[in-house]
């Protein structure tokens, strides 16, 4: 697996990250109470999906970018120890994976009671905020090994590519579940709930298989 193909899927894991992935429940659900006309045009109900996801993408890419900015700062004063730092990153990788497994992760949820759909464009958006703080919270090392390796790429389309390919895994991801909620509502509805804890044990697996990785990566340049 090429850096590029790795950072895609670390955007992947981190909106699987458990302290984000725990809003989706309130959010789906008051988002398909405005979306009751399974008969409507699918045309416009892909129209109106892809227009909250943006939004919700947008909130997400401001807080990575502010995120961005600090790491790149703080790598100025860092970056003769950056190897080292990146496979202390993969090691709490995988520390997060085993104390997932079991069962000791962090994460909260909020519900949204609102169900005009006038404000749905601003909660979109808050929505997208609080998920990147939610990831970011969670497994900020993921985005951190990303970042770290692309202020250490030999030329800036390179650096470039890994943070693009980082955000559409996890802006990806994001498009994929307001569909789905759109679409599949029935389906969510009814197995959301159950299926959140399956997907927090496949995050924690694909934790520890990314840390493997990531120290693997940097031994390797060693």
């Amino acid at each position: 697996m090429d850096f590029i193909g790795f950072s895609f899927f670390q955007g992947v894991l981190a909106f699987l990250a458990p302290c984000a992935v725990a809003l989706l429940p309130g959010y789906i659900l008051a988002f398909i109470s405005r979306n009751p006309d399974s008969e409507s045009k699918v045309s416009t109900r892909l129209g109106r999906g892809f227009k909250l996801a943006s939004l919700s993408i947008l909130g997400i890419l401001i807080i990575y970018s502010a995120a961005g900015i600090m790491i790149v700062l703080a790598g100025q004063f860092l970056k003769d120890y950056m190897k080292w730092i990146t496979i202390a990153m993969g090691i709490i990788l995988i520390v997060l994976g085993i104390l997932m497994i079991l069962g000791k992760s962090i994460s909260f949820s909020f519900n949204v009671h609102n169900t005009k759909s006038k404000t749905e464009a601003v909660e979109a958006f808050i929505f997208g905020i609080g998920y990147a703080i939610g990831a970011l919270g969670c497994l900020f090392p993921l985005f951190l090994i990303v970042a770290t390796q692309a202020m250490a790429a030999e030329t800036m389309w390179e650096g470039s590519s890994y943070i693009l390919a980082y955000f559409a895994g996890i802006s990806g991801m994001m498009i994929l579940t307001i569909l789905l909620a759109m679409f599949a509502k029935d389906f969510l509805l009814k197995n959301l709930r159950k299926i959140l804890p399956y997907m927090e044990k496949l995050t924690a697996v694909l934790l520890i298989i990314a840390g493997v990785y990531v120290i693997y990566y940097q031994m390797a340049l060693f």
